[in-house]
């Protein structure tokens, strides 16, 4: 079952966080398209747009967020873990574990209610950004916000329970340490 699981099952899961991944990379190539064109438009024709900088705080803000599933997958979070490492790889998988699931965890949770409750909200009643005098629709940056949080903690239950299998049997998963090759 343990090697179902890890084999399997856990990266079929992994997946989203990498198809997440790909969006936040596309996003990034439309965020400098659209940045390029302001630039252009701005110093060369002296036609600033009015959503230039409305997209780049919505696409930047969804981007980062799109991608932390991935991040977390690949280890690649920022952490001080000097002291950590150097504990036994058991004591690793349990710290870890205790962490995601006592407070990481419960946190996003609570994150993804509230954002899919604001995201529903704002595209069933046409909220607007109303600091911006362009005024969009704000449900496509919501909306965004609440896929990567919900990626994010798929992710962190995907890791939560590779870390539960590692406090039983360490050498079924990579240590909390270990990286992937790129």
């Amino acid at each position: 079952m343990r090697n179902i699981l890890v084999g399997r099952v856990l990266p079929a899961l992994d997946r989203i966080g990498i198809l997440l991944s790909y969006l936040a990379m596309a996003m990034i190539v439309i965020l400098i398209s659209l940045m390029l064109y302001e630039v252009v438009s701005r110093k060369f024709f002296n036609a600033p747009t009015m959503w230039a900088n409305d997209i780049s705080y919505m696409s930047n803000g969804t981007l980062f967020l799109i991608g932390a599933a991935y991040t977390l997958k690949r280890n690649a979070h920022i952490r001080i873990d000097f002291l950590s490492s150097r504990l036994p790889i058991r004591l690793q998988h349990g710290a870890n574990l205790a962490f995601y699931l006592g407070i990481f965890l419960p946190a996003l949770l609570m994150t993804v209610y509230r954002s899919v409750f604001k995201a529903w909200h704002a595209w069933v009643g046409g909220e607007i950004e109303t600091m911006s005098a362009w005024e969009p629709l704000i449900w496509p940056f919501l909306t965004g916000i609440t896929i990567g949080v919900i990626g994010l903690t798929l992710q962190v239950a995907i890791e939560s329970i590779r870390h539960g299998i590692g406090v039983v049997d360490p050498s079924a998963v990579p240590g909390p340490s270990a990286t992937e090759p790129t």
